[in-house]
């Protein structure tokens, strides 16, 4: 993708990566999807009950210390 992007005279540094992930990532899963170029990933709570949604999402921010 940066190649074509330097290929057709863009920068490629412009690009922002975006991904799919799940809430039960490690640290070294997100770290390896940086290294692939990922700039950004989404992750969704695997239950559709608001007080488990906000427990599981706590617990992924915990492990990756993002809180």
């Amino acid at each position: 993708m940066r190649a074509t992007a330097r290929d057709a005279g863009r920068d490629p540094g412009a690009l922002e990566v975006t991904r799919w992930g799940s809430v039960d990532m490690t640290a070294d899963h997100v770290a390896h999807e940086a290294g692939r170029g990922v700039d950004r990933l989404v992750i969704a709570p695997a239950s559709a009950d608001l007080s488990e949604q906000r427990d599981q999402l706590t617990a992924f921010a915990d492990r990756l210390t993002l809180r």
